[in-house]
């Protein structure tokens, strides 16, 4: 019998149905796995597109920003064409369904999600802000600031200032966008890109909105709508003062439609010596101690109005006293002394005065402040100097004299050394000054930052000042609850005793109780906004307070200063404690004032001293108390 054959097994209906749905199964997970493949590499292939296109993108950017108002760039328009291709084709790629479907991955999502968002908010960055600023820029160049008979051209601010406006809602908008994003499970990678990016948006931000406050003034300001009427006043430093020095000169600068002219120009001389009755009186809660601090003097001789470091007070008593000699309108009052002339002697170059002098940015300050009074001792020939060296200047710059991007690199250091400042009789614009370091030297408040204020006020009737150096330093303690600052002023004259024998006259100290070389000054010690003044001494003894400035009515005989007719005096001035002492030095010699501060609202971790500007630097060292 043959060997009996195998017989193939035969499946049941039901496994044959099980048989062909696993091999379904299979097929379609092959098919799935296919298709995540496909669409991996379809979204990496979109991501890399918008990658390469922001990079792209980038170089353009900085391109644009580095060429935009910069005589000779290219189209502004033309720029911002191709830099919008770019982000718009970036943007184009991230928005897709199956990149929003990607989104909801673990571990990729969130890194998509954030890529995803940047590429957007960039676009829309480009697109709202960059595009009308790149139209508004067209064919303008940082030399079309540059005056032409006198004129600067202003028409452009017209179409720069909405642009502006554009810029600051885009920014604004990106930013809060930027901040929003969520890269805590975003490789770093991207994570880096991503947050360069927030970091840019939110230090940009502020800027362009202040940027955007100011710009719709600038055109009225230059005179766009009717004749500006602004008073120039120029402290000398060789006779201090709190806000710099003695403002003897002064002079009215009119703007109309960017033309620009020196009117008529006074002195000391040109206002009466002192008024019977102040022109104008500070009143109100801030200024309760303004008899005991400053004195009527400050409000009744021209030459003493800058005692005070708070400049719309000085603003108001100099328009004032020219409006009552000499009428007609003040719409503002700029202050600046012979050093910040010497910074736009850098722009300018040398200009030469009426009687053959040439000054530059090199011997103006040294000439000016000293050097004048050596050669000549008559001081009306030295005021037809002072208003020579204006005349003279003012013609160098008006006149297109230096490129406008020299006149601007000095201005920074013009109002970080608080040698410029302005003020408005118009309500708007002085908010936006007062918001400046052109607008006043102590802020209202410590929430920004928390100001010490060290000012020297010439009490030797002299020019001696050109001689008198000073070094602050500053120590914070903090730790706490109740902080202490304590400030140190080194007063220093650094006149050589052999020059003593050698001064004119009319720098010479001119006061009873003063050495031959030596000199005599207040010195101002604010505090903090709220804060309490514990104690001052003077080289190491503690200062006994007077019950007022005027020796003649201080009741306390024992008061430091009052043999020399100075007693000090403290009180509280703009919400802050201030004290003021009186020192007296000979030639070759310093004093040390130490003020100690307590307490204070809303203080700010950052601390800064504010100062007299001065003919020479003057060194501020802060030292903060290490706790714990």
């Amino acid at each position: 019998m043959p060997k009996a054959q195998r017989t193939k097994k035969q499946r049941t209906p039901a496994q044959r149905t099980r048989r062909r749905v696993a091999i379904g199964g299979v097929v379609a997970l092959l098919l799935g796995l296919v298709a995540v493949v496909l669409l991996t590499v379809y979204v990496g292939n979109r991501a890399l597109i918008a990658k390469d296109s922001l990079t792209a993108a980038q170089g353009q950017l900085t391109s644009f920003k580095d060429v935009v108002g910069q005589p000779g760039a290219p189209s502004t328009t033309q720029l911002y064409a191709k830099l919008q291709a770019n982000t718009a084709k970036a943007a184009e790629q991230v928005d897709d369904p199956v990149w929003s479907l990607y989104e909801h991955i673990p571990v990729l999502g969130p890194n998509l999600k954030a890529f995803r968002q940047t590429t957007v908010l960039v676009d829309d960055l480009v697109h709202d802000g960059v595009g009308p600023i790149a139209k508004a820029a067209e064919g303008i160049s940082i030399d079309s600031l540059k005056p032409t008979n006198g004129a600067v051209n202003i028409e452009p601010l017209k179409t720069l200032t909405p642009a502006v406006g554009d810029l600051d809602a885009a920014i604004t908008v990106a930013d809060k966008r930027a901040a929003a994003i969520d890269t805590s499970d975003v490789l770093p990678q991207l994570k880096g890109p991503i947050g360069t990016v927030q970091s840019m948006l939110s230090q940009y931000a502020p800027t362009v909105h202040e940027l955007h406050e100011i710009m719709p003034v600038l055109y009225p300001a230059l005179g766009g709508e009717g004749a500006r009427h602004y008073l120039l006043i120029f402290q000398n430093n060789a006779e201090e003062r709190a806000s710099g020095g003695n403002p003897a000169s002064m002079a009215m600068l009119v703007v109309n439609k960017g033309k620009v002219k020196l009117g008529t120009q006074g002195n000391s001389s040109s206002f009466p010596r002192p008024y019977a009755k102040a022109p104008y009186q500070p009143s109100g809660p801030q200024n309760e101690d303004w008899p005991k601090i400053y004195t009527d003097y400050a409000s009744t001789y021209v030459t003493n109005i800058t005692m005070t470091p708070d400049f719309p007070t000085t603003a108001k008593l100099a328009r004032a006293m020219w409006r009552g000699q000499f009428g007609g309108k003040v719409d503002g009052v700029i202050s600046f002394d012979p050093v910040a002339l010497s910074y736009l002697l850098q722009a300018t170059g040398p200009v030469t005065l009426q009687d053959g002098t040439k000054i530059d940015a090199t011997n103006a300050v040294s000439f000016l402040l000293n050097e004048v009074y050596f050669k000549y001792p008559n001081p009306f020939v030295q005021d037809a100097v002072f208003a020579s060296s204006a005349q003279a200047i003012f013609s160098a710059v008006t006149s297109g004299q230096g490129s406008p991007s020299a006149y601007l690199a000095q201005v920074q250091p013009m109002m970080d050394q608080q040698r410029l400042k302005m003020w408005s009789v118009r309500p708007d614009e002085e908010r936006l000054l007062m918001e400046s370091p052109l607008g006043n030297m102590l802020p209202a408040d410590n929430t920004e930052k928390t100001v010490l204020g060290v000012y020297n006020n010439d009490d030797a009737t002299s020019k001696m000042s050109y001689y008198m150096d000073e070094k602050v330093d500053v120590t914070t303690n903090t730790c706490s609850a109740t902080p202490t600052f304590t400030v140190k002023a080194k007063v220093t004259n650094t006149l050589p005793l052999s020059k003593v024998d050698s001064l004119p006259g009319y720098v010479a100290a001119n006061q009873p109780r003063i050495v031959k070389g030596g000199d005599r000054q207040w010195v101002q010690l604010y505090g903090p906004v709220g804060a309490k003044l514990k104690s001052v001494s003077i080289d190491g003894e503690k200062v006994s307070w007077g019950t007022a400035f005027s020796y003649k009515f201080n009741t306390n005989l024992d008061a430091t200063g009052q043999a020399d007719h100075r007693p000090a005096v403290k009180g509280e001035m703009y919400d802050r404690p201030v004290g003021v002492v009186s020192l007296n030095m000979g030639p070759a010699s310093s004093m040390t004032v130490r003020a100690v501060f307590v307490g204070g609202t809303e203080l700010s971790k950052t601390v800064e001293v504010s100062h007299t500007p001065k003919v020479r630097e003057v060194p501020v060292s802060i030292t903060s108390a290490k706790c714990g």
